[in-house]
């Protein structure tokens, strides 16, 4: 006979550990088995992989299905194959409760697989847990759309402003009829020339006491000066022999910042407050992007926007000179991580970080 897998096949897979059980202290129930429902379960085949073997399941001689004459070796019923799995089952289960047994659970493999057409045999995998209800609606509320959904999604809404083709404009009349300050309706209307955000008079003359800058998109507008010690240095020095990691063929700008002490002035946080002095040494690559750069922090330097005065992030230590927003590369060698180079992307998120100073090339 053929072997054949699936529901119709009269052959099944059986853990060996399982099938020694039953052989030996679970006879018993093999023979109640054969009793009740007129068949015999013979091994046939011990598999080389996964620990299983093929068990045959046949009528016994004076069985109804023997003695109605019909084939003994054709495909067994679905409530005969269900039978021997749940004696299986309640085997493994016997199994666990034995000295040196499993124990939990999820250590035991299932006892029963199917048949492969080439004579070999898997264990079947158990299903995998179902998760619960609200599991299950909180992945169906977050789930990403599928392409097609995403397509229905972008129809409809095309479909709306059709409708509604005066709809966006709307809402841009609204967003310049609130004040994105106080989050009233705009008194006294004053809008950037640049960006075009508009604000209440009285709340854009008090957030430019503090930046001028505009409160929703940062643009800077006029000159921002800062609150840099005024009597601090910046001194320039070229090394064509040295080479920074990343810039192989260029030389190294090596920038010196020097500060003597001092008494903090009125903008500065404690006024009165005497601070350290401290000197800083950072690096660029003497190239054309590098010396781009080196022009954009000269003229923050002038305008005393790369330092200030607080707490350092590196000690804890309060009134003293520290680095404002503007990143600098304090070591050569180590990597972004350790504030040096090779940093591909560096020239580029500085000069970002210059812009949002209101310090660019133009």
């Amino acid at each position: 006979m053929s072997v054949r897998a699936g529901q119709g096949s009269d052959e099944v897979l059986v853990s060996q550990a399982v099938w020694d059980y039953l052989a030996a202290a679970g006879r018993p129930w093999l023979v109640d088995f054969q009793d009740k429902q007129g068949m015999s379960a013979g091994i046939i085949r011990r598999g080389e992989r996964g620990g299983c073997c093929a068990v045959r399941l046949q009528p016994v001689d004076g069985s109804r299905r023997a003695a109605s004459g019909g084939p003994t070796d054709g495909p067994i019923s679905n409530e005969t194959r269900k039978a021997f799995i749940d004696l299986c089952r309640c085997a493994r289960k016997e199994m666990s409760k034995l000295d040196g047994g499993p124990k939990r659970k999820r250590n035991l493999l299932p006892c029963v697989g199917v048949l492969e057409p080439n004579g070999e045999g898997s264990l079947l995998a158990p299903p995998p847990p179902q998760p619960r209800r609200s599991q299950r609606q909180q992945q169906q509320r977050f789930r990403r759309p599928t392409d097609e959904e995403a397509c229905v999604m972008l129809h409809e809404l095309s479909d709306r402003k059709d409708l509604e083709p005066g709809m966006a404009a709307r809402g841009d009349a609204d967003d310049n009829t609130v004040c994105s300050i106080c989050m009233g309706d705009v008194v006294e209307k004053t809008t950037l020339e640049r960006c075009g955000h508009s604000f209440c008079r009285s709340c854009l003359d008090q957030a430019f006491k503090v930046k001028k800058a505009c409160p929703v998109c940062r643009l800077v507008y006029g000159q921002l000066i800062g609150n840099q010690p005024a009597n601090g240095s910046m001194v320039v020095e070229r090394d064509p022999d040295l080479e920074l990691p990343g810039h192989e063929g260029y030389g190294c700008i090596c920038i010196i910042y020097s500060f003597p002490p001092g008494l903090q002035a009125p903008e500065h946080p404690n006024p009165g407050v005497r601070y350290p002095g401290t000197d800083r040494v950072a690096y660029l690559p003497d190239s054309p992007d590098g010396n781009r750069v080196l022009g954009l922090l000269r003229r923050a330097f002038e305008q005393r926007l790369i330092f200030t005065i607080g707490t350092s992030m590196t000690t804890g230590m309060h009134n003293v000179i520290t680095w404002n927003d503007i990143h600098h590369k304090t070591s050569i060698w180590g990597g972004p991580r350790c504030f040096g180079y090779p940093d591909p992307t560096y020239t580029v998120r500085v000069t970002e970080e210059l812009r949002e100073k209101g310090i660019t090339a133009d």
